[in-house]
């Protein structure tokens, strides 16, 4: 017997494959094989993924979570101490690609700040992120549900 599984629309394509995540695991479609498998990766939400790396904001620890799916490992995105400081205490967070630059929107009062955050492979697998700028964007009442990157 079958169990039907709540998936949601966090969805993402890297190398080829399509993630699929629900409350419970991510999901990995290969559509040149026509195949499904599960990938127990942590848990993740409203990502976005640049050079085939998935980045997203991890709200509970405060942290730019990075996962690589050939090597089938987390690192944390390192050198933003500074800004996710500032992050604290927001209620909700979002990542978007921002011209191959990650958009990290969060929240403030009644207010949606956003920082453009350069991102830099270096050796030994580390990754490192530089804020470009941070500022607030939108202020007044307001909902996210979701953040995409939009060529004009």
């Amino acid at each position: 017997m079958e169990t039907a599984h709540n998936i949601s629309c966090d969805c993402v394509v890297m190398a080829d494959k399509i993630y699929i995540r629900d409350f419970y695991s991510t999901y990995v479609y290969e559509p040149k094989e026509n195949k499904w498998e599960t990938d127990h990766m942590k848990s993740w939400e409203n990502a976005y993924v640049v050079d085939n790396v998935l980045y997203y904001h991890d709200r509970v620890t405060n942290t730019l979570g990075a996962y690589d799916p050939n090597q089938k490992s987390w690192r944390m995105v390192e050198g933003l101490e500074e800004l996710l400081a500032e992050i604290i205490g927001s209620k909700w967070s979002r990542t978007a690609n921002y011209g191959g630059n990650m958009a990290l929107l969060f929240s403030r009062t009644s207010e949606i700040w956003c920082a453009e955050i350069s991102l830099e492979r270096r050796l030994g697998g580390k990754i490192w992120g530089k804020v470009e700028w941070c500022d607030h964007v939108w202020t007044g009442y307001f909902g996210i549900s979701k953040s995409l990157a939009v060529m004009v």
